[in-house]
């Protein structure tokens, strides 16, 4: 009898008949025969690698020189590259539905498809502005067939848009859409915060900011009548008007701009009134008498006076609620969101070694910034005790938040806001 031997490695590998082989020896015998002797035979056989472990949580997804890849085998790489990032994200998304389902928010698919289309529209706006001009035509027009038309091909240029912004940010369309759907649930919660807030006074005044008389001036802002009396004699010897204010004044972002302030009406908030007032008594060129307010002094020179724009209030009246009802929305998802990440952060507790020290290596990162933040909080409050309460900041807020009273948070030490959208992690 021939014998042989087959020897099969991995979890459940089919054979596989382009392996290397062995030539393993068998001896048959036989008891007749006065000398005893035998036969000896080779068979060739395949040998395979050693086994691989696996079990049927780990199962084999994928196979390589016929060597085994399992779903561990990806699952690791990814939990150390994106893991922390993706659990972060999911947590939120279902603390958001839960707390959805507490307050009778329905969510539906066209939410999250408005969601995604608003987001795109924000992230390539400019991108589009041809498409955007040729679509405002057709709409005014009653052009409806073109209408369609221009808009199939502006959202199919913001998908392209969007696959190269997302291959650029490695970032991939999975987290873009966890992102969005987290977005369309904030908004809902957002629009029901606000809902009914936004009173008919609040959009009057509004109209005023946006439509009214508005001023534009360059201030000095001084410490003491000793730098009053310097400023004054520099003036009246001929010197510019933004020189004195860049060498001068108290007010470090308006200095650097030559003293310059961003055009406001007598409706802007974040000003105190009597600043308003003295600035729109003035003649474009004029400068001020000294005012004096919050331990500080000023001297207002106006540059440009600009006249109501001749638009009746009842016109524009919806579409200012509109205007002013989607920034206070968007505002509010943003604090919201914020909200919201502090608060998976301090609940979340994470088993997975790798997770937890992904965890814990950015709460550390959390914390020192954090504590950043104190130190220029703290600086900020001794440059307000110094200055006029930041109340002159270098920008207007375009509206009041409709909940609390108007920001006086000076622009110091304030940075931009980031180019890319809110759905944007």
């Amino acid at each position: 009898m021939v014998g042989s031997l087959f020897v099969w490695g991995g979890c459940a590998q089919p054979a596989d008949h382009g392996a290397p082989v062995q030539k393993l020896t068998s001896v048959s015998g036989s008891s007749s025969g006065a000398s005893g002797t035998g036969s000896v035979d080779t068979t060739v056989v395949p040998v395979k690698p050693p086994p691989v472990a696996c079990t049927p949580d780990d199962p084999v997804i994928a196979r390589i020189n016929g060597q085994p890849v399992t779903k561990q085998d990806l699952v690791k790489p990814l939990i150390e590259a994106h893991g922390l990032q993706m659990l972060v994200g999911l947590v939120q998304l279902d603390l958001l539905k839960q707390e959805a389902r507490e307050n009778h928010i329905v969510v539906g698919p066209e939410d999250v498809q408005h969601e995604y289309d608003l987001t795109l529209e924000k992230m390539f706006k400019d991108a589009g502005q041809k498409e955007q001009d040729q679509l405002d035509r057709a709409l005014a027009r009653g052009q409806t067939e073109n209408v369609e038309k221009v808009r199939k091909q502006i959202r199919a240029d913001r998908e392209t848009l969007l696959t190269e912004y997302l291959t650029n940010q490695h970032f991939s369309r999975t987290e873009f859409n966890l992102k969005v759907e987290i977005n369309t649930y904030l908004r809902k919660d957002a629009a029901r915060l606000l809902q009914g807030k936004i009173t008919d006074e609040m959009v009057e005044k509004q109209f005023g900011v946006e439509y009214g008389e508005t001023a534009e001036v360059r201030y000095i802002q001084l410490a003491n009548m000793q730098e009053v009396a310097e400023a004054r004699r520099r003036l009246a010897a001929g010197e510019e008007f933004a020189t004195v204010a860049e060498t001068m004044s108290r007010n470090a972002n308006t200095a650097a701009l030559g003293g310059r302030l961003g055009a406001f009406s007598r409706q802007s908030t974040g000003l105190p009134d009597s600043f308003k007032d003295l600035a729109f008594s003035l003649q474009e060129g004029q400068v001020s008498e000294t005012l004096s307010y919050g331990g500080n002094f000023f001297i207002i020179k106006l540059e440009k006076k600009h006249p109501p724009k001749a638009i009746k209030f009842d016109k524009v009246k919806d579409s200012l609620r509109k205007s002013m009802s989607d920034r206070l929305v968007q505002s509010l998802v943003e604090q919201l969101g914020g909200r919201l990440g502090q608060s998976v952060l301090s609940k979340l507790q994470i088993d997975d070694p790798e997770l937890k020290k992904q965890f814990d290596e950015f709460q550390a990162q959390q914390q020192s910034a954090f504590r950043d933040k104190q130190k220029l909080d703290e600086q900020l409050r001794k440059e307000r005790a110094a200055g006029v309460g930041g109340m002159l900041p270098t920008t207007l807020p375009a509206t009041t938040s409709p909940s609390a009273a108007p920001t006086t948070e000076p622009a110091a030490g304030a940075t931009a806001p980031a180019t890319a959208p809110a759905a944007q992690p």
